[in-house]
């Protein structure tokens, strides 16, 4: 069923170049009759010069193409939205009827009827409905952007009564490059492996991209699931141009492995989707949307299956996310040729035949969005004025948070709320709510009765009950967790609010005080110190870290300094006092962040500046393992932190360059998780010496088993035993998880004590997801006066978690950095074995070895780059990790601990 011809096809083409349009167009498009598109709009395989379906086509000429279509057509319009990383533009082709052309705006504008509530009903007749096709937000599922090309060809080309009756009716917008340098990354691969003829082999070099592979950013960053925390540019440049249009029916265009079909939804019932989102949506909308789905791929004969895997649970997600906006959003997969073509279960799967597909369900979407434009219509103003509805029921009224130490953080997180279109206020008052306190102007409130409810809920609630128990991915997002900021839940809905937000702030850095001969003090709980610490060590600036807080400033305004608090002394430095002032002034405008300059190192209280307490950080410089082995997203995660939230080069060392290595020059070494198999005994004796010798060795999750495991570190793992199983207790309880679940799966049952052999049905594998910990958030004591705890005020400190590495809390009392607590789940689904396993272990490890030191993290801190509640201990092992020195614990282990 899947094998195709085409690939014959493209040599007679050679053979005939005659005609390559008309045999491209009846292949792709087997409906349309033969005079059917405008011969002045060349297509694909003209501009480009080969057939599509023969070669990978790179992102400049694919932007090229639609810049093209721009230029000979009225119905195009061209956007850059804005440029990556590695400096490819992102566009987007905006398709409709040239009279709509000349009047986007005004589309627009008469559109916010259908997102505010308090305007009047629209008339949904003069209203377009908006299609939005993404494709390629995974580089490496490369038919998607191919299909793109085709597809805004033929809505531009096609002079058929029906297209044009689309364009009348709709605004159909195409991102063809969701991921333009993930999208490069693997065209090249398959570019510079493909043959002559076609090696089908799956084992092949063409079908197997060397690491880090395709599929991610330059940073290595999914950014299919970064539609709510919007850490990368591409992902706030598609939010604020989603927000101009606010689609009704959004596809996400992907592929999947080469033995499956094609994948469309409605997703499963119930089981992974959200209950905030209007049944509606599944139940009616994505049910209407199938139905053209079905019938284009029954015309080509094309196998697909739908409803059993793929989640519609949480808004990180670009096929997810439009639920949450009053649309609907739908992910398409392909089984992928991974190259020109390749083996499969069902055959031969070619390039041109996952193409096709693609360009099926795409004119599909189309269809069906206008033949059914006013329920879509209507849907979307029912939906904003249900989030009213539902928020009036739901007991929180509003949320305030912020962080007066942090000031930058809470910027950031506001920043994030207004990207997501967010009413946000002004705290009126200096308030402490649930003991915390939240001064004016540094403090903010959300009300949750707002057209946006639904994504404020997803912001800032916890959610620990499932329909089901097997997951996709993660099963807890909430930002307000991941930043760690104070937050308070109100049901007093006459909180006292200020006035409107509409922007971030300006945060304008400055020197207190002015111009010191002393000293310069800044406070570490800033989010933006460290990376000026690393920017001060640059600049040739001695800097110092205390370990201890103290208060400095006039008798009239004392000024408290915590742990960690960075003090400049001047004499100190090999500049004058005057250059070093100039460079003080122009890092605290640059990282709008706050310098006290003090004239005296005699403190008001607590230790003085000259103290043994205050110490000198040395530069750092570090490294990280990569490579085959390595899990890329962590790797790009620490990699991330370090280039954009430290401004530190981190290099970037292959495994198999290890033994070359010259690891004296690295103050800190980072392991992330994957597997280290590839260094042998002498490249693990020789980091150990490292280590031993004064080195910071930082491992994340099972890393920090590997290190473990070596003897790099004396530390101990909770280990299970029992194949598996930590005992037969919770041998018995795994055994209850494999019975097929209820309606509803509520955490934290009393555990079943009795024992039996394991035995389930085969149906039930599926099930064996219930043993997992699906990425969720939960609850740790930080010891906030150890160095990696530094610039925390709260000793309470969400982290995520979606791995099983258990750490046993170290012997040494001085040496658990942060602990789970007795009841640590926040947010988000862990099997009740897990769960049990994670309570009191540790999260954060300390380890003195010799006169250096191993960080072991059981988790990932930098998480998707959103965790900054925890980013912040990665960051202070880096740049602070060296001038830990710990006490000896004790002497042995006794019988109860080992």
């Amino acid at each position: 069923m899947l094998k195709s011809t085409f690939f014959g096809a493209l040599l007679s083409l050679s053979l005939a170049s005659a005609a390559p349009a008309l045999a491209q167009n009846k292949y792709f498009f087997p409906a349309a009759t033969g005079g059917s598109f405008d011969p002045a709009v060349p297509t694909p395989e003209q501009f480009l010069g080969y057939p599509i379906g023969s070669h990978y086509t790179r992102t400049d000429q694919i932007v090229a193409y639609l810049r093209e279509l721009d230029r000979v057509s009225d119905k195009v319009s061209l956007r850059v939205l804005g440029n990556t990383f590695e400096e490819r533009p992102q566009v987007v082709a905006t398709i409709t009827a040239a009279e709509n052309q000349q009047n986007l705006a005004g589309l627009q504008q008469a559109r916010r009827a259908l997102m505010d509530p308090k305007l009047a009903a629209p008339d949904y007749r003069k209203l377009p409905v908006v299609v939005s096709l993404n494709f390629g937000v995974h580089g490496n599922e490369s038919s998607s952007s191919e299909a793109a090309l085709l597809l805004a060809y033929y809505l531009t080309a096609s002079t058929s009564p029906e297209t044009k009756q689309w364009l009348e009716q709709a605004v159909i917008t195409i991102d063809p490059l969701e991921n333009p340098d993930g999208r490069d990354r693997a065209s090249h691969w398959f570019d510079q492996n493909k043959s002559w003829p076609n090696v089908t082999d799956p084992l092949d070099r063409e079908h197997t991209e060397a690491w880090p592979g395709g599929r991610t950013n330059h940073f290595y960053t999914d950014l299919n699931r970064d539609w709510l925390p919007l850490t990368q540019p591409e992902s706030r440049a598609r939010m604020a141009f989603f927000h101009e249009w606010y689609p009704n029916v959004m596809i996400d265009f992907h592929e999947m492995g080469t033995n499956g079909t094609y994948y469309f939804e409605p997703s499963k019932p119930f089981s992974t989707e959200n209950d905030l989102i209007p049944r509606a949506t599944y139940e009616v909308l994505n049910v209407h949307m199938a139905k053209y789905f079905a019938k284009a791929l029954d015309d080509l004969g094309s196998l697909y299956w739908t409803k059993e895997q793929f989640d519609n649970l949480s808004p990180i997600y670009g096929s997810t996310y439009p639920d949450f906006q009053g649309g609907v959003g739908i992910t398409f997969e392909v089984g992928s040729s991974r190259g020109l073509a390749q083996e499969g279960t069902n055959g031969v799967v070619t390039f041109p035949f996952t193409i096709r597909n693609h360009v099926a369900t795409g004119i599909a979407t189309v269809r069906g969005a206008v033949e059914e434009k006013e329920l879509y219509l209507r849907h979307q103003r029912d939906f904003f004025a249900s989030a009213l509805t539902d928020a009036r029921k739901f007991p929180t009224k509003a949320y305030v948070f912020g962080n007066a130490q942090d000031e930058t953080l809470t910027n950031k997180f506001l920043a994030l709320l207004l990207q997501h279109k967010i009413e946000v206020h002004e705290l009126g008052k200096n308030v402490t709510l649930d003991k915390q306190e939240f001064k004016q102007g540094k403090a903010y409130v959300v009300p949750t009765s707002q057209p946006q409810y639904r994504i404020v809920n997803s912001l800032f609630e916890e959610l620990t009950t499932f329909h089901d128990s097997v997951f996709y991915d993660v099963t807890g997002w909430s930002q307000a967790h991941a930043y760690g900021l104070a937050v308070s839940k109100q049901k007093n809905t006459g909180l006292v609010q200020g006035a409107l937000v509409s922007s971030p702030k300006n945060l304008a850095g400055t020197v207190q005080g002015g111009q010191s001969s002393y000293a310069y003090l800044l406070p570490w709980s800033d989010y933006n110190a460290p990376r000026t610490l690393v920017a001060l060590q640059r600049a040739g600036i001695t800097t110092k870290v205390s370990f201890k807080p103290f208060k400095a400033g006039t008798a009239k305004q004392p000024i408290d300094f915590g742990y960690g608090t960075l003090v400049i002394p001047v004499a100190a430095q090999k500049l004058p006092a005057d250059s070093v002032f100039q460079i003080v002034s122009r890092l605290s405008r640059q990282h709008q962040v706050t310098f006290t300059g003090v004239g005296t190192g005699f403190s008001l209280g607590g230790i003085d500046l000259g103290s043994n307490n205050v110490r000198t950080v040395p530069e750092a410089k570090a490294a990280i393992l990569v490579g085959t082995g390595t899990t890329a997203s962590e790797v790009g995660e620490a990699w991330f932190v370090a280039n954009q939230q430290l401004g530190l080069p981190l290099s970037k060392i292959e495994l198999s360059n290890f033994g070359k290595a010259p690891l004296g020059r690295y103050s800190s070494i980072v392991l992330v998780g994957g597997s280290y198999t590839s260094l042998d005994k002498a490249a693990v004796d020789k980091l150990r010496r490292w280590v031993q010798e004064g080195g910071t060795l930082v491992t994340l999750k099972n890393a920090s088993e590997w290190a473990i495991k070596q003897g790099i570190v004396k530390e101990k793992l909770l280990i299970p035993a029992n194949g598996g199983w930590a005992d037969t207790t919770a041998f018995a309880v795994a055994l209850a998880e494999a019975t097929p679940p209820a309606p509803k799966v509520t955490q934290r049952p009393k555990p079943q004590t009795s024992f039996a052999p394991r035995r389930a049905d085969f149906v039930g594998q599926e099930q064996e997801g219930t043993r997992a910990i699906a990425g969720s958030i939960y609850l740790t004591d930080i010891d906030i006066t150890n160095p990696i705890g530094f610039g925390l005020t709260n000793r309470r400190l969400y982290v995520f978690r979606n791995g099983t590495t258990f750490l046993r809390p170290s012997r040494n009392p001085y040496a658990t950095v942060a602990q789970y607590t007795a009841s640590p789940l926040v947010s988000g689904y862990v099997s009740r074995n897990n769960l049990q396993q994670i309570r009191n272990s540790a999260a954060v490890v300390v380890s003195k070895v010799g006169t250096g030191r191993v960080v072991l993290f059981a988790d990932d801190p930098n998480f998707r780059h959103y965790w900054h509640g925890t980013s912040r201990l990665f960051t202070n092992a880096v740049l602070l990790g060296p001038l830990l020195n710990l006490p000896d614990g004790p002497a042995s282990i006794t019988a109860e601990e080992e």
